[in-house]
């Protein structure tokens, strides 16, 4: 059988797309979805903050609002951002030692990080920030300073939805990582 992923420092993701369990495409398709909202929101936090400056610096107004909002779009986009990340194989990573390692040694690596830390972090962020989320909804929670913004439960429920995607992604990731060890 030829050899079929290349063994250079940049085989990543991309090498793998032809071969991707069907369950990984489900699970990608789903992140990167989700992930155009992220996208998207960027977008509109630069409106936004372009507006705050206008408001500030040509009508020397402000408005609370309007400074959380950029906060929460951030927040957001980065959050969401995470499981997208992991999904096209653009996280950070240290690969001064595993660049000179074979793929199948830096695959099993992927697998055990992602078994082992990834998925386990996600999961218990997810489920401990659930009653964080409806503490917050049935307080009807808002901001403390006037003006601000209400619904601050919205945001709190970015948390177990953000890593609710990226237990998702990096269980695809996991499942690409077995399909590159079992060769196919």
């Amino acid at each position: 059988m030829p050899h079929l992923v290349e063994d250079t420092p940049t085989a990543g993701h991309a090498h793998l797309e032809g071969r991707l369990p069907l369950i990984s495409r489900i699970l990608d398709g789903m992140v990167r979805a989700i992930a155009v909202t992220a996208h998207l929101s960027w977008l509109v936090l630069i409106a936004v903050i372009i507006a705050n400056v206008v408001l500030r610096y040509v009508f020397a107004d402000s408005l609370v609002a309007l400074e959380e909002m950029q906060w929460h779009l951030y927040a957001y986009a980065l959050m969401i951002g995470v499981a997208y990340c992991l999904v096209e194989d653009q996280h950070v990573r240290v690969d001064v030692i595993s660049e000179h390692w074979p793929v199948k040694r830096r695959a099993l690596i992927d697998l055990l990080a992602m078994v082992i830390l990834v998925m386990p972090f996600a999961y218990v962020i997810a489920r401990d920030s659930i009653p964080f989320v409806e503490f917050s909804r049935k307080l009807n929670e808002v901001s403390r300073s006037p003006g601000g913004l209400s619904h601050r439960w919205l945001l709190k429920a970015v948390i177990p939805g953000a890593m609710g995607l990226v237990f998702l992604a990096a269980l695809s990731r996991a499942l690409r990582m077995v399909g590159l060890l079992r060769d196919r």
